[in-house]
């Protein structure tokens, strides 16, 4: 088919105004006065027919139930998703946990809002996305404050969940292209000005392991939450660039110890979101988990090893003598995630063992990252490349021990 000659140039004209076209903007308002509801708006240039499809949610269930908001001002309830009506407007109210007046563990990764000024959204089951419309930001702002509107695209489904966090942060670290964004609820202040120190120490290491300059995020926010340690819930939860945690305290006040583990759990985070190698998943967990344990060093934090941990978890765990090449596919193609610590405990040691016997040898760990590699992408053996390495820079039998005593 061929198009006449104005009909081709207005259609070069306008194939690039499409192409940058803006993304669809969807504006969560928080408002001091009244924390713990925020108003989400997106408007339209004119009005058109609108699909909503359902937001990403953690649960289980897929029934598909109606979405209440306001169109054009006018309420309207009862629209199932996929069904057509239209509209410039769009609202509806998203509502925050304080996370002061419950012990909220952010393992449940709920809207969160802290006294310190400061809301975090999670997309679960709030952020719908419409038919057409590949190119969303959400957005953040606060009601009446000065602090400035906060977008990030909207991930892909198949992609780490939106965690958007705004409004009055502790503190930005700029490191080589990535500014990490702290926001910390410390009611009795445990945090000083150190642990911001040793953070961006813990950066700066990982991002020079990885040599990922290059490719590093333009942008990382942490989001740090005081719990009770009785309740023993100091997990976290891990978005598209961002991070949530808990650290756990005993009367208002965080040891030494715990503040340690965030600093580990954190930069064990880091390390997914500045890693370019696709590894297979013991092996991103594995690495991740020791170089987080790694960074601590390189920070001055001190708790146990990654070793010390296995020895004493070994001996009550009941896939202990799994090897961590098994637990893999146990995990990945049976569904099977009772075998996943053993990424975070025989697979770190096994890095920290590896790493020492390196060190022995007059390198390290950190020399030979960029090579190490699997087998194949769906594969979770280490590549004949890397065992090969290993053995020439060890030696044969010791390279055959730690086989046996960690991957087979």
């Amino acid at each position: 088919m061929h198009l006449p000659l104005f009909s081709l140039i207005s259609f070069l004209l306008i194939t690039p105004v499409l192409a940058d076209a803006p993304p669809l903007q969807i504006i969560i308002e928080a408002n001091v006065a009244s924390p713990m509801n925020g108003t989400a708006t997106v408007s339209f240039p004119t009005p058109q027919n609108v699909k909503l499809l359902k937001p990403r949610t953690l649960q289980s269930d897929t029934k598909t139930s109606s979405f209440q908001f306001l169109c054009d001002g006018i309420q309207k309830a009862n629209v199932a998703y996929e069904e057509q009506f239209s509209c410039r407007e769009l609202q509806w109210t998203v509502t925050f946990q304080n996370v002061q007046t419950a012990p909220h563990a952010i393992a449940n990764q709920q809207n969160l809002y802290s006294p310190a000024g400061w809301w975090s959204l999670t997309e679960w089951d709030d952020i719908p996305r419409f038919e057409g419309i590949s190119k969303v930001e959400i957005c953040g702002k606060v009601h009446g404050k000065t602090y400035a509107i906060k977008c990030n695209p909207l991930p892909a489904p198949n992609q780490p969940p939106l965690i958007l966090t705004w409004g009055k942060s502790t503190k930005t670290l700029a490191t080589g292209q990535t500014a990490l964004t702290l926001f910390k609820d410390d009611p009795t202040s445990t945090m000083k000005a150190e642990n911001l120190l040793a953070l961006q120490q813990q950066l700066e290491y990982l991002q020079e392991v990885l040599g990922s300059e290059e490719n590093a995020p333009s942008y990382i926010d942490l989001v740090w939450v005081a719990i009770d340690k009785e309740l023993r819930q100091t997990a976290g939860a891990a978005g598209k660039q961002a991070f949530l945690a808990n650290f756990a305290v005993t009367d208002g006040t965080a040891t030494n110890d715990s503040i340690a583990k965030l600093h580990w759990v954190s930069a064990h985070e880091l390390f997914h979101m500045l890693a370019n190698q696709p590894y297979p998943l013991w092996i991103s967990e594995s690495l991740a988990q020791y170089y987080g344990y790694k960074s601590l060093e390189k920070a001055g934090l001190q708790t146990e090893t990654p070793m010390e941990q296995w020895q004493i978890f070994k001996e009550r765990y009941p896939h202990a003598a799994t090897g961590l090449y098994e637990a893999h596919l146990n995990v990945t193609r049976e569904n099977n995630s009772s075998y996943y610590p053993l990424f975070y405990m025989k697979g770190a040691a096994f890095w920290q063992k590896v790493d020492q016997e390196l060190q022995k040898a007059g390198t390290s760990l950190d020399e030979v990252l960029p090579r190490i590699k699997s087998a194949a992408s769906n594969d979770a053996t280490l590549s004949s490349g890397t065992i090969n390495l290993l053995k020439t820079t060890l030696s044969e039998q010791l390279v055959s021990t730690l086989q046996q005593q960690y991957l087979h």
